[in-house]
């Protein structure tokens, strides 16, 4: 079913940011809040002009403009040049898709996934921040693009749909799982340093 696995990444999210997070950290309540917020928006939809967009999506999408205009003028210049690269390449794979389904043999939600882990590793690789910007901003300016070539046929299509942010999800949890994974990694290595040189 569609949108589960965007469901149980958000909750596990909200357990971990509201029970086994550390209570002072400032980030904890605004992750926690934030994703239930996303779970709640998940089923909204907004007309705007002749496209449709899910509310998770374009709370989403406003979170990413505000992190970005965050960044210095060089990352944020760079980053403008790398997300139009994803928009266009994003929106041409789903109308290649349309065109010929059938060599979509594998799982389109496991393929998309890992194609934009890989992507996003390869274009941010010192920085998380910027690899789940870089990819958030990249797919879903790249959703709209692909609705606004649909909305000429008027062929309804839901920007951000529970499939997206299926693929959102998984992408941005690896992301987070591997960076965990290496600090982990690198803390277990220094610790071991310090006791050989004891």
């Amino acid at each position: 079913m569609q949108g589960m696995i965007f469901l149980l990444i958000a909750w596990i999210i909200w357990i971990y940011a509201t029970f086994i997070m550390d209570k002072h950290s400032r980030y904890r309540c605004l992750i926690a809040m934030f994703a239930l917020i996303f779970i709640i928006l998940k089923s909204i939809t907004i007309r705007f002009y002749s496209l449709n967009i899910s509310g998770a999506s374009l709370l989403m999408l406003g979170i990413c403009y505000y992190l970005a205009s965050r960044l210095p003028l060089k990352k944020q210049l760079h980053l403008l040049f790398t997300v139009f690269t994803l928009m266009v390449g994003y929106a041409g794979f789903l109308l290649f898709e349309m065109y010929d389904p059938i060599l979509m043999f594998i799982d389109r939600v496991v393929l998309m996934s890992f194609v934009l882990f890989i992507f996003s590793y390869f274009i941010y690789s010192s920085s998380v921040k910027l690899r789940i910007l870089f990819i958030c901003l990249g797919t879903i300016q790249g959703d709209v693009v692909f609705a606004a070539f649909l909305s000429k046929w008027d062929m309804p299509y839901l920007i951000g749909s529970m499939e997206y942010l299926d693929i959102i999800s998984i992408t941005v949890f690896s992301i987070l799982f591997i960076n965990f994974i290496s600090n982990l990694t690198s803390i277990t290595r220094i610790k071991g340093n310090k006791k050989i040189s004891h």
